[in-house]
């Protein structure tokens, strides 16, 4: 009796971590999806960016170079918390 009951203790422990391994996967390939479409978007700025604003002169430009400062910052900030937001997920998966 008793290795029937340490037996399907087992099996729903097994069952509680495989199903915490797939949620976590799952958060790791939406984490990994939005990082790519916030790139996607970060490299169509910059393309613009290069494209257009040489021309700029003055305010707009000084405003543009402002945004652009801003958007490098905010662009290494979330590259950082994302390499540690899918290292953790790698890790607790392990």
């Amino acid at each position: 009796m008793s290795f029937l009951l340490e037996s399907i203790e087992k099996e729903v422990k097994r069952r509680a971590y495989e199903k915490m391994s797939d949620c976590l996967q799952s958060d790791q390939e939406q984490g990994e999806e939005a990082i790519e479409e916030f790139q996607h978007g970060i490299c169509a700025f910059y393309r613009a960016n290069d494209k257009y604003v040489p021309r700029w002169q003055g305010e707009s430009r000084e405003a543009c170079e402002l945004v652009y400062g801003d958007l490098r910052q905010t662009e290494a900030y979330i590259d950082a918390a994302a390499d540690d937001f899918l290292h953790e997920i790698s890790r607790e998966i392990g």
